[in-house]
């Protein structure tokens, strides 16, 4: 565990990824580079299209890991399926110039076979690479529960029966700093960090309940929206 502090300030103990699946997750992904070079190469060459379509095809291979990130939200299949994930230092999701950052720098981080990168994560307290260095990222483990997504969104009704009453107690801008938090977890933030939410909400309330962490939060979003303020 490693502690990072939230642009709310708040501390929360994030799950570094290991060196080894690190290095698993770039072995997945250079076997699937390589046979998507080795396909698209019978491709190239069966068609005669010359140096130029081999150019526009292998093309990709370049930007693999800067637009897998992007687009799979700090993850590359090798990543997702060794179920780890990019995210910045304050446990936050990356924007595209943290991962435009670390994919200009990979060429140095994979200098010597792996070395130099292998080197800086066992050096570096929060197991970064130069490029996460330059970025502010870093690789954490996820742990995979109940996900956000599949939580609908609490809709004001007439019958509703407020589950906790003790929300009376929390301000608009600690509410506020719930939805940011479960917005955070939608866009990759650790669950780990959720639960630490959670607790913390918990001991505010002086409550208890027995609902996942993420439905309890909607559930306190919700009962504070149905009182009276």
């Amino acid at each position: 565990m490693a502690k990072f502090i939230t642009n709310q300030n708040i501390e929360i103990n994030l799950e570094l990824a290991s060196l080894g699946d690190r290095i698993l997750a770039t072995i997945i992904d250079l076997f699937i580079m390589g046979c998507y070079a080795f396909v698209v190469g019978i491709i190239a060459s069966s068609t005669g299209g010359g140096d130029t379509l081999a150019f526009l095809i292998f093309l990709p291979l370049a930007f693999y890991s800067l637009l897998f990130e992007y687009f799979m939200h700090g993850q590359s299949p090798g990543k997702h399926m060794r179920d780890i994930q990019v995210v910045k230092i304050d446990g936050g999701a990356p924007n595209i110039g943290n991962y435009l950052l670390r994919w200009l720098i990979r060429p140095i981080d994979i200098l010597f076979y792996g070395a130099v990168a292998i080197l800086t994560i066992i050096i570096s307290k929060k197991g970064q690479r130069l490029g996460d260095l330059a970025a502010g990222t870093t690789v954490i483990k996820i742990k995979r529960r109940e996900s956000i997504d599949s939580i609908k969104s609490l809709k004001r009704e007439e019958d509703y029966q407020i589950q906790f009453p003790q929300v009376k107690r929390l301000s608009d801008k600690q509410v506020e700093l719930i939805r940011k938090s479960l917005k955070m977890g939608a866009d990759g933030l650790n669950y780990e960090a959720i639960g630490q939410l959670v607790e913390k909400v918990k001991e505010l309330l002086q409550v208890t309940s027995d609902l996942p962490d993420v439905k309890f939060l909607y559930t306190i979003i919700a009962d504070y929206e149905h009182l009276d303020h």
